[in-house]
């Protein structure tokens, strides 16, 4: 089934759903798809029960599904060491657009390359790695940890899938988020490849040093603060409640005024609207590092809140990743 530039091997869903003899399913589709559901469900010969909550991602899947046979989550791979408590099929897209490589791409490459990409692009890496080793480098896909399904695999919390002692680091995808992450969790620069437009960037020491100078921003704001949230998220995939609960009682101890608050969702309404200095965030690290511009309230990491107590060095900040 191709849906825009993007395929779905509804096939392989309807053989899974048979071979456990479902009668009813929810099908949980993220924003960028919710309008094809129409597409999607007739796909379906169960009983289709479309999910309305959110869908920011594969940690984020519903609590239960009632008496449904399984949920068909669309647009992501799943995280092996979640376990929900019920079946789930996953039906991630993957781009079919490969733009010809341009030679530029090449040009910047230097000795040892590791090749990474978020999993509408992962497939291509191998296309592209035969590229690159016919220009006589070699590359390498790493393997992650017990959170990551596919070697070379980025998610926008987890980079185990860093290759170290790689000379050049190559990113296949869209957007800035991931590679910025990267290039975080590494201290060197990204390339950036994106196979729909066969545009091609780079993330480099300047770009890091202004998203550190803004997060030490937000640290010295959080030094001053005396009212200050620990959110835990009830997400399956992004559920931090030990964290939270030891980054409370450190802030007590520091003489803060803490209380832990507990979301479904995490939005601007939710955060804004408790009236708080600051608040730390122990879910998905996005939240923070990629949507803090549209919060009034102060948001921190766990590991932003440490340095703010003291307890951590400045040399010592890093970007948050769940494992």
């Amino acid at each position: 089934m191709r849906i825009g530039s993007y395929e779905f091997d509804i096939k392989r869903a309807r053989s899974e759903l048979k071979e456990i003899e479902a009668e009813k399913i929810i099908l949980q589709l993220p924003d960028g798809l919710r309008h094809k559901s129409k597409e999607f469900i007739k796909e379906f010969d169960q009983k289709v029960t479309l999910w309305g909550g959110t869908c920011y991602g594969a940690c984020d899947v519903p609590s239960d599904i009632g008496d449904n046979d399984a949920l068909v989550h669309i647009g992501h791979v799943e995280i092996p060491n979640l376990d929900v408590g019920y079946k789930i099929i996953y039906l991630p897209g993957k781009s079919v657009r490969f733009h010809d490589v341009p030679e530029e791409l090449f040009e910047d490459l230097v000795g040892k390359v590791g090749l990474y990409a978020s999993i509408q692009y992962l497939h291509q890496l191998e296309e592209l790695r035969e590229m690159i080793d016919k220009r006589g480098y070699e590359t390498i896909i790493g393997e992650g940890d017990d959170r990551i399904k596919y070697p070379g695999q980025v998610l926008g919390c987890n980079y185990s899938v860093r290759v170290k002692d790689a000379d050049t680091h190559l990113y296949v995808g869209t957007g800035r988020f991931h590679p910025l992450g990267l290039s975080f969790t590494l201290d060197e620069d990204v390339l950036i490849y994106n196979p729909s437009t066969g545009e091609v960037q780079k993330i480099g020491e300047k770009e890091r040093d202004e998203f550190r100078r803004k997060r030490f921003a937000a640290i010295n704001i959080a030094k001053e603060s005396s009212k200050i949230g620990i959110v835990v998220s009830r997400k399956k995939g992004q559920k931090r409640k030990k964290i939270a609960e030891e980054l409370l009682t450190r802030g007590e101890k520091a003489g803060k005024e803490m209380i832990l608050i507990e979301l479904d969702e995490i939005n601007k309404r939710s955060i804004d609207y408790l009236d708080l200095d600051c608040i730390v965030i122990t879910a998905c690290p996005r939240i923070v590092l990629d949507d803090a511009k549209n919060y009034d309230t102060v948001l921190l990491t766990p590991d932003e809140f440490e340095i703010a107590l003291g307890k951590k060095e400045w040399k010592d900040w890093k970007l948050d990743e769940i494992d």
